[in-house]
C-alpha cells in the first residue's frame, strides 16, 4: 500500500486539538505554572508585554506558549508538557488515520493496528490524568502556601497593632507611677508630721513639723495627683474597651454594627502609628446601623487606613467620608500620598501582588480587604492617578442579604 503524502505535511496544532482543548491545556498549564499563559498560532504577532517561546515540531515553529507574568524556564517547562501532549496526539492521530486506509486489509492486521490504537489512547489519557494529578497536588500545595502566608499577614498586623496599642498603654502607665511615686513621697514627708499629731506634742512643734514637710503644698497637691492617676486610669481603660471591641475577630454570628463607630475605634487604635504630619479628616453622615461582621470590618477600615497612611511621604493628609447610595452604605478613604501606577490598578485586589519594597508587605491587605467586602456582599472601588493620591471605596448593603461565610 501507497504511503498517504498527508503523513509528511507539517502538523498544524489546530488539526491535532480543538479550540476546547487548546484552553484547558492552557488553564492547566496557569494553573501547573502559578502564572497566566496562552497557546497562539504562528501566525500570531509578538507583543511586547508578554515573553513568548516556540513551541517547535520538526525543526519548524507550529504554535508560540506566552505570558506576561511566567519566566522563560516556566514557559520552556511548559512547551515540554504541550510536545508530550501533541506527540501523544498526532499519534492518535496517525493512528486512527492508517485505521480508516486500511479497513479492508487483512484482518490481523487490523486488529494489530487497533491494538496499537488502543495502547496510545491509554497512554495519553494516563498522561492526561497525571498531568490533571499534578496539577490538583500543586493547587493544593500553592492553597497550603497561601494559607500560610495569609497566617504571616494577620501576625504581622497584629504585631503592629500590638506594639501601638503597647504605646498607647505605656504613656498613662508612666504617668500614674510618677504620680504615686510622689504621693509616697508626700507620705514619706510627712511622717515628722503624723508622729508629732499622734503623740499628742505640743501645737507649736506639730506646726513646725507641717511646716519643714511643706504640708500646705502637699496639701494642694496630692488632690491634683490623684486626679491625674484617675484620668490615666479611665485612657487604660478606653484602649481595653476599644481593643476588645476591635478583636472580637472570631464571632461567626452576624451582628449590627454602627459603621461610624467602628471607624472610630480603627482611628484610636491606630493612634499610635499616625504622627503629626498626617491629618485625619473625618467626614461622618449619620447612618443606619448595617448587619455584618464587626471585627472583620474592623480589619477592612484598619488595613485600607493604614495603607493611605504609609503612602504619604512627609506631610499630608487622610480623609475618611461616610455616606449612603441607594440601598448601600458607603465609606470613602482618600489619602494624599504617593498614589497607584495606572498598570498596577487591575492588579492591586490579585493576591501576593504589592508595590512595596521587598520584605516591607506580603501582597495579601487589600486581597484580605476585598474577599471580606466580597463576602459582605459589597463592592470596594479604587481611584488613583501618581501623585495625586487614591481613593478606595467600600459599599455595603444596608438591608441583610444572605449570610456572609463563616470564617471568611
Amino acid at each position: 500500500m501507497q504511503t498517504d503524502n498527508r503523513f509528511d505535511r507539517q502538523v498544524r496544532l489546530s488539526e491535532v486539538f480543538s479550540g476546547n482543548d487548546l484552553d484547558r491545556i492552557g488553564r492547566a498549564l496557569s494553573l501547573a505554572l502559578q502564572a497566566e499563559v496562552a497557546i497562539v498560532g504562528p501566525e500570531t504577532a509578538a507583543r511586547p508585554d508578554r515573553r513568548r517561546v516556540a513551541i517547535t515540531w520538526e525543526l519548524e515553529p507550529i504554535a508560540y506558549l506566552e505570558s506576561a507574568e511566567a519566566t522563560a524556564e516556566q514557559l520552556q517547562g511548559g512547551v515540554t508538557i504541550v510536545l508530550l501532549l501533541l506527540k501523544e496526539a498526532v499519534r492518535y492521530r496517525m493512528a486512527s488515520e492508517l485505521h480508516l486506509e486500511t479497513v479492508h486489509a487483512d484482518y490481523e492486521a487490523l486488529q494489530a493496528k487497533h491494538a496499537e490504537l488502543q495502547r496510545s489512547e491509554t497512554q495519553y489519557k494516563e498522561l492526561s490524568e497525571r498531568l490533571e494529578e499534578k496539577v490538583a497536588a500543586q493547587v493544593k500545595e500553592i492553597e497550603a502556601a497561601q494559607r500560610k502566608i495569609f497566617l504571616s499577614e494577620k501576625l504581622a498586623s497584629v504585631g503592629q497593632l500590638a506594639a501601638g496599642v503597647a504605646h498607647e498603654l505605656n504613656t498613662p502607665l508612666a504617668y500614674i507611677q510618677n504620680n504615686l511615686a510622689a504621693a509616697r513621697g508626700y507620705l514619706d514627708d510627712l511622717e515628722s508630721f503624723f508622729a508629732a499629731a499622734r503623740h499628742g506634742q505640743d501645737p507649736a512643734t506639730v506646726r513646725d513639723a507641717w511646716e519643714k514637710a511643706d504640708g500646705e503644698y502637699i496639701r494642694q497637691d496630692f488632690p491634683v495627683l490623684i486626679g491625674s492617676c484617675l484620668d490615666g486610669v479611665a485612657r487604660l481603660s478606653s484602649i481595653v474597651a476599644n481593643l476588645k471591641i476591635f478583636s472580637n475577630i472570631n464571632q461567626l454570628q452576624q451582628s449590627f454594627d454602627d459603621v461610624n463607630a467602628r471607624l472610630i475605634t480603627v482611628l484610636n487604635l491606630l493612634r499610635p502609628q499616625i504622627d503629626d504630619r498626617i491629618e485625619i479628616v473625618r467626614d461622618f453622615a449619620a447612618l443606619p446601623p448595617i448587619p455584618c461582621h464587626p471585627a472583620h470590618l474592623g480589619q477592612v477600615f484598619y488595613n485600607l487606613i493604614q495603607n493611605g497612611v504609609q503612602a504619604i511621604e512627609g506631610k499630608g493628609r487622610v480623609t475618611i467620608r461616610t455616606f449612603a447610595h441607594n440601598d448601600h452604605l458607603c465609606v470613602a478613604i482618600a489619602d494624599t500620598g504617593t498614589g497607584i501606577q495606572e498598570q498596577d490598578l487591575s492588579r492591586i485586589f490579585d493576591p501576593f501582588f504589592t508595590t512595596k519594597e521587598v520584605g516591607k508587605g506580603t501582597g495579601l491587605g487589600l486581597s484580605v480587604v476585598h474577599d471580606v467586602v466580597k463576602a459582605h456582599h459589597g463592592r470596594i472601588e479604587v481611584r488613583s492617578r501618581p501623585g495625586e493620591g487614591a481613593v478606595f471605596t467600600v459599599c455595603l448593603p444596608i438591608e441583610a442579604t444572605n449570610s456572609p461565610e463563616e470564617g471568611e
